[in-house]
């Protein structure tokens, strides 16, 4: 039995097929997973939920926890036909995707950037077309990126702050990003699921910034749900319409009881901002420590990553996925190359730095020879 054409350029992605090569003594830097445990209020609010409805919630996640998510997000949008509640943002960007995207379209995705954003596109029929970020500061080039556009383009995915560097898109660049989607009438699909994990200043956001605006976020990374699939989308009622059509045939609805924690959660603004504030002093101690790690292992100077919990650095290797491969193989250090998140990617390696101190300089410590090239 063959399988349909549109999987015979899709792989299981790089970061997975890394982490498959880890065994119970390798010292993991690649996963992109909060290392906070839950705290004794968390694990009650985990409690609690558990005792609530377990059949079937509205599509669109319960109007309550809607309420909850549109006052997150400033209170513009109607949670009644703005927010859908999705399983995980995963999700949320494939039924985007599908609801907007027709075989023969191209989609604008970031390069170097996360590796689902090509795969989803490509599962639509459409081309993902990558534009490019400038390294160092990752900001986008919008001069390349006004040269990509075409008749056929119909997204645009914009990431802030970003899986694979941890750059924090600066407001100018992301109104004139919503600027040119309204005038060429481009779907912009903002993933902000790191929106709250950052350090000197809050990233700001693309919502409302234009009619074709769409962002996504959740609650994966902030509060420790990886597996509990909670995500959403906010949009106006207008581009809602068809979102909610898609994710009704792709998941019915997320977990109901994701669902009624992320309501605990949400409804408790003191401990939810105590612990927010927590996860970003934990996050910024461990990122001080890789990045001292790196200085005095490797004589590595890196600028602070402003949001997420990720490192992007140049490498002494043409092939980051040998270097990469190497190190987990010799050295039991498992690191992600960066040509797993695009071409432009190759001779960067993404750490992460959501890991306890020991294992960082430790890590860094086996990892420092590949990246002194001895």
């Amino acid at each position: 039995m063959r399988p349909a054409s549109r999987f015979t350029s899709i792989d299981i992605s790089l970061i997975r097929q890394m982490n498959a090569m880890a065994k119970p003594s390798t010292l993991n830097l690649g996963i992109g997973e909060p290392n906070i445990p839950p705290d004794a209020e968390l694990l009650a609010m985990a409690r609690a939920a558990a005792e609530g409805d377990w059949h079937y919630s509205p599509n669109a996640g319960y109007v309550s926890l809607r309420r909850l998510i549109a006052a997150r997000h400033g209170g513009a949008h109607d949670p009644e036909n703005e927010v859908c509640v999705t399983a995980g943002t995963m999700e949320a960007l494939y039924a985007i995707a599908q609801g907007f995207v027709d075989p023969g379209d191209e989609v604008l995705v970031p390069d170097p950037g996360f590796l689902a954003y090509p795969a989803i596109a490509t599962l639509t029929g459409a081309t993902p077309v990558p534009y490019p970020l400038v390294p160092g500061s990752w900001d986008v080039d919008l001069a390349a990126l006004h040269r990509l556009v075409t008749p056929k383009t119909k997204m645009l995915v914009v990431n802030t702050p970003s899986n694979p560097t941890g750059a924090i898109l600066p407001e100018p660049t992301l109104r004139a990003i919503a600027a040119l989607c309204d005038e060429r009438d481009i779907l912009a699909v903002s993933d902000e699921v790191y929106s709250e994990v950052f350090y000197a200043h809050r990233p700001p956001s693309m919502l409302g910034m234009g009619r074709n605006v769409v962002v996504v976020d959740g609650m994966s990374k902030s509060h420790v749900m990886t597996g509990l699939r909670m995500g959403w989308i906010l949009a106006r009622a207008e581009l809602m319409a068809t979102i909610y059509k898609s994710h009704q045939y792709i998941a019915t609805c997320a977990s109901v009881f994701a669902q009624h924690l992320a309501e605990k959660i949400l409804s408790d603004g003191t401990w939810n901002a105590g612990w927010l504030d927590g996860m970003r002093a934990q996050f910024a101690t461990q990122r001080d420590a890789l990045l001292a790690a790196l200085r005095r292992e490797a004589g590595l100077e890196l600028a602070p990553p402003e949001g997420a919990f990720y490192a992007f650095f140049r490498v002494p290797a043409e092939d980051s996925l040998a270097l990469a491969t190497k190190a987990a193989a010799e050295s039991d250090v498992l690191v992600i190359p960066g040509i797993a998140f695009g071409d432009r990617g190759e001779g960067w390696l993404r750490v992460s730095y959501a890991s306890d101190i020991a294992t960082i300089d430790d890590g860094i410590r086996r990892l420092a020879p590949y990246l002194r090239g001895s």
